[in-house]
């Protein structure tokens, strides 16, 4: 009984033997994929209307609070930037000197634009490390101060909201 054992161990196991002598097979695949550069920059109002003006402390001012939603997005390596640029305020030959007109984000204080010609950085690349690739979205409001030289009239200015990417 014991060599009918033996014999029926070793028929199983030798076959098990070959099998797992067999080398094993693979096989490799690259994968290849394009991702394209995404450069995006959208605003949520072709227009803004400062409103009916305001009296604070003795003071005339206009104020538009979230005016414009800006949109941007840029998936390269550069360094990009979201820039605001403008124009003085104009009534036919009158002005109003743009650096009047003062910007602020939801998160942030008023600051003056700049003046015709130059422009300010309202966000970079770095100040969205590591999701940089992702759309953001920024609200902007503005403030204008009436100083009392101003003539009466419709003022128009340009801004400029420009993703700069070298």
């Amino acid at each position: 009984m014991r060599k009918g054992w033996l014999r029926l161990v070793s028929i199983l196991i030798l076959p098990a033997c070959f099998l797992t002598a067999q080398p094993i097979r693979t096989a490799n695949c690259v994968l290849e994929l394009f991702i394209p550069d995404r450069i995006e920059i959208a605003l949520s109002v072709p227009v803004v209307d400062l409103g009916e003006p305001r009296r604070e402390n003795g003071r005339l001012y206009y104020e538009r609070i979230n005016a414009v939603r800006v949109d941007y997005r840029c998936n390269t390596q550069d360094d990009w930037e979201v820039r605001i640029s403008t124009e003085d305020f104009r009534d036919g030959n009158r002005r109003i000197p743009i650096s009047r007109l003062q910007w602020r984000t939801e998160d942030g204080i008023y600051q003056d634009m700049p003046t015709s010609g130059r422009y300010v950085v309202l966000a970079r690349k770095r100040d969205h490390q590591p999701r940089a690739g992702l759309k953001h979205s920024k609200n902007i409001s503005y403030r204008l101060e009436l100083r009392g030289d101003e003539w009466g009239g419709t003022y128009f200015a340009p801004i400029t909201y420009t993703l700069f990417v070298p």
